[in-house]
């Protein structure tokens, strides 16, 4: 997309020739029926002021995003679930490098990777995106089984496991994320944390918090604890925290944010929400829970290609710059995932054990429940 400097010149330039172009517009009726002399002139004259129009018209879609968006070919429209200050820095790499430019859609806190999603299912007999970007596993899952989505085997993910991997190629996995407990330091628990069922020990009563299912990777979380514990252990414990007082608030951020500030002392979000927080002053630490036992949700970003995509070489070009190792590096640096899937770090992490494929058949039930139970309704 033109940058604002370039598109304040094309527009003052606009003007320009609107400002001469017209008057010739003028001159024709003035200059009607005064010989032929003076029709020549006039034809000469109009003639120049044509070719501004057409120019008037070139410039003016120039100058307006979204004016030529139907006929640029070498661009990538991305439907992104990745926080936009990471994701940003990732995109302008890749038109850096490649000369393509990404048309980027986020979504917002509140109903993050859900919204996207939702989009994707119902465009899908006309495809605006070419590549979704899933800040999770399980959305990518319901939409390959759903057919929003093109297999497509990316050459630089060959060393990516394949448990991180559609079997089909529908969508691949990289740049690990988990979910954690916010401690407050401003507030701090009673007792020493280690998993997520100290959120429903009634010592902490009303000093808890949580994201709605709907926000982030809560959905996700609560569909990995239905599959895993099964319907009844997820929903008794979802019950268990609606006892204990658990806020529910817009979003993982906000809960790393409120765990910060003191509000309250203990939230469940994401790795990189606690870090942000920290990095403004937020007064709270990390504990990776249930360590010592069945692990913790473990997030890979999921990146796909789109049924009936209309950019076709250009999205599997930003496939395989989004999969590759230098890229899922860069998302751990800049603290957005903390480990990679291809592995090799000193710090481990145990993740529970789940199939993304039988998590995403009960993904929309636990979503649907689980906020019902939390409210307590």
């Amino acid at each position: 997309m033109p940058g604002f400097r370039t598109r304040r010149w094309a527009i003052r330039s606009a003007f320009t020739l609107m400002a001469w172009a017209v008057p010739c517009r003028a001159a024709m009726a003035a200059n009607h029926g005064r010989g032929a002399h003076a029709t020549r002139d006039l034809k000469s004259t109009l003639s120049v002021a044509a070719c501004c129009f057409t120019v008037l018209g070139a410039l003016l879609a120039f100058a307006i995003p979204g004016c030529n968006r139907g006929i640029a070919s070498d661009e990538v429209v991305v439907y992104c679930a990745v926080d936009e200050p990471y994701a940003a820095q990732i995109f302008a790499e890749f038109e850096k490098q490649t000369g393509i430019r990404t048309v980027v859609q986020y979504d917002i806190e509140s109903s993050k990777s859900v919204g996207l999603a939702g989009k994707l299912e119902a465009e899908a007999e006309h495809p605006r995106a070419d590549v979704w970007w899933g800040s999770e596993a399980f959305l990518s899952v319901r939409l390959g089984e759903e057919g929003a989505l093109a297999p497509y085997q990316s050459p630089a993910a060959a060393d990516i496991p394949s448990q991180f991997k559609d079997a089909n190629g529908l969508w691949t996995g990289t740049a690990l994320r988990a979910r954690v407990l916010a401690v407050s330091e401003k507030s701090p628990p009673p007792f020493a944390i280690t998993g997520i069922r100290d959120l429903a020990d009634p010592r902490l009563k009303n000093k808890i918090a949580m994201s709605r299912p709907t926000a982030g990777a809560t959905g996700a979380h609560l569909a990995t604890l239905y599959s895993v514990w099964g319907p009844d252990k997820a929903a008794a414990f979802c019950r268990d925290l609606h006892a204990n007082g658990i806020a529910l608030l817009g979003g993982n951020a906000e809960v790393a944010d409120q765990v910060g500030a003191g509000t309250y002392s203990l939230g469940l979000t994401d790795n990189d929400d606690v870090t942000n927080a920290a990095a403004n002053g937020g007064r709270l630490s990390m504990v990776v829970p249930d360590q010592n036992g069945e692990g913790t949700l473990a997030m890979p970003t999921s990146v796909a290609l789109v049924k009936g995509s209309k950019h076709d070489a250009s999205a599997k070009k930003l496939i395989d710059f989004l999969v590759s190792k230098q890229v899922e590096k860069k998302l751990i640096d800049l603290k957005f995932a903390r480990w990679s899937v291809r592995g090799g770090e000193d710090e481990a992490i145990k993740a529970i054990d789940v199939d993304y494929h039988v998590a995403a058949k009960v993904y929309a039930r636990a979503q649907r429940e689980g906020e019902a139970m939390l409210e307590g309704r």
